[in-house]
């Protein structure tokens, strides 16, 4: 269907992965091209269509013509993808779910907790030399007109302290180390 001379896409949204194999991360679009896909593997896209023949049998065919069929069995994110009398594995991430991830890292698993975002330190809960358990209040952080409480990651020991109260941090500014015990 055209209109104002462009053609009009389906209107979900294209499909973003990480495809992962032998340590590399390969970004993968998906986008619906008329009855099959259009599929962005890095900076090549190929058009292909992908039918069901069986409980894990696929038939895969390439806008050449050309056609294979394979096998696909997926445990979690991995997927075994058997063709030809070779098996190849690939991890297939959400890229939001990567993001998540490297957040909760940045907030600290054990070791320097840092700011996740600027604000004002407005009490300080523990004191250097304290225990503290997983998920306990450590000190609470004004941004943006909200009082956030940051928690321990892990059960440990406070043997640092960067900031008191009062003070203004930025985004990624140390806050406290909590070595993990």
């Amino acid at each position: 269907m055209e209109s104002g001379g462009a053609k009009e896409r389906d209107e979900r949204a294209d499909m973003r992965f990480i495809a992962r194999r032998d340590g590399a991360d390969l970004p993968v679009e998906v986008e619906r091209y008329g009855s099959g896909y259009r599929v962005k593997l890095g900076e090549k896209s190929i058009i292909v269509d992908v039918v069901e023949t069986g409980r894990f049998i696929r038939s895969l065919r390439l806008e050449d013509g050309t056609q294979f069929a394979f096998a696909h069995h997926r445990e979690g994110t991995m997927h075994h993808v058997s063709l030809s009398g070779a098996t190849v594995s690939v991890e297939i991430v959400d890229p939001m779910a990567l993001r998540r991830k490297d957040t909760d890292d940045q907030a600290g698993s054990g070791g320097v907790l840092k700011a996740l975002m600027p604000g004002r330190v407005t009490k300080l809960l523990v004191k250097t030399g304290d225990v503290v358990r997983r998920g306990q209040s450590l000190l609470i952080l004004e941004a943006m007109k909200m009082e956030n409480d940051i928690q321990s990651p892990v059960d440990g020991l406070v043997d640092e302290i960067f900031i008191n109260a009062g003070d203004t941090v930025e985004a990624g500014g140390q806050l406290l180390h909590v070595r993990e015990e």
